[in-house]
């Protein structure tokens, strides 16, 4: 046999065999590959059903989202969907007073196609609780939260205070879907408690005031009369700037006009923008009074145009 012939047997034979090693290794190189993401699968996967379990959903979603990423599978990808939507509902429903969005997202997660059974269980439980939460707020703590929110309008501090301890006293409010709801009704207490101290403080100080110009006016007056006159004067305009005495000076139109009149006038006069610091509760009566006369006979009706126009005639 000719050497030429010899070598290119030799040639063809190297070839062959290190394209079957490439081959090898090649295959080989592949599989274990799809060993390793194989088991980061199956791995990622298991610590998301853990993670389920504990109900901790945005961790649960993480690991199916990386079990995905290892390998591409529609039931990796309804898990994450499906834990997404129970992690999002729970973090609404504990943040927020949204009940309607935290609800349809349990929904969407008790409804997910290819599911996981625990997930789906778990949902199904949700959406029942998140129905009920939702009806109290609804029907129970909303109503109360406008009643409140009106006696504040009104200046009536004490009612609305009163009103948002019921809500605190419910015997549902502690529960973990009420969270923003109880601090939100917290806020509100205190400043309705705090309004009412302002109001108690600038009523005794207009009170007060008042009364010592009541004092010092009807000292002058009676400075030739008798002690005891002086006395019974003095008693009596301390009744009119209080708003109970029995003076025609308390009344308008007819009716007596109350301490919580009163402090309601004053509350509208600062709704209006004009401030009432110095103004008494013999002064309140008396604007009243003359608002009634231009035909504004109640406190809600009272003008700028009233004030204005009783300042001019000589407050």
């Amino acid at each position: 046999m000719k050497k030429s012939t010899i070598w290119s047997i030799v040639v063809v034979a190297v070839l062959a065999l290190g394209g079957a090693g490439a081959y090898f290794y090649s295959s080989q190189q592949k599989q274990s590959q799809e060993q390793t993401a194989s088991s980061s699968y199956s791995s990622h996967m298991q610590a998301g059903k853990e993670a389920v379990k504990a109900k901790k959903y945005s961790q649960a979603a993480d690991e199916f989202d990386q079990a995905y990423q290892a390998k591409a599978t529609a039931q990796a990808k309804n898990y994450q969907a499906q834990a997404e939507n129970l992690a999002d509902s729970v973090k609404l429903a504990k943040t927020t007073v949204k009940y309607a969005s935290a609800l349809n997202l349990a929904q969407k997660a008790q409804e997910q196609n290819g599911g996981y059974s625990v997930m789906t269980s778990q949902a199904k439980k949700l959406v029942k609780q998140l129905k009920a939460v939702k009806d109290n707020y609804d029907s129970e703590i909303k109503p109360l939260l406008n009643k409140a929110a009106k006696a504040m309008e009104d200046g009536d501090y004490d009612s609305a205070a009163s009103t948002y301890s019921s809500i605190l006293d419910l015997p549902y409010i502690n529960g973990a879907y009420y969270a923003k709801v109880r601090s939100n009704v917290k806020d509100l207490l205190k400043e309705a408690k705090s309004k009412q101290e302002d109001s108690s403080s600038s009523s005794e100080s207009s009170s007060s005031s008042s009364s010592d110009s009541s004092s010092k006016s009807s000292s002058k007056e009676s400075s030739s009369s008798s002690s005891s006159a002086a006395s019974s004067s003095a008693s009596s305009s301390s009744n009119q700037a209080e708003g109970s005495g029995t003076s025609n000076n308390d009344k308008v139109g007819g009716s007596t006009v109350t301490s919580r009149d009163v402090q309601q006038i004053r509350t509208h006069l600062d709704n209006l923008g004009e401030s009432t610091a110095g103004w008494s509760p013999q002064d309140l009566i008396n604007l009243f009074n003359y608002a009634y006369q231009q035909g504004h006979t109640t406190i809600d009706s009272i003008t700028k145009d009233d004030v204005e126009g009783y300042l001019k005639s000589g407050k």
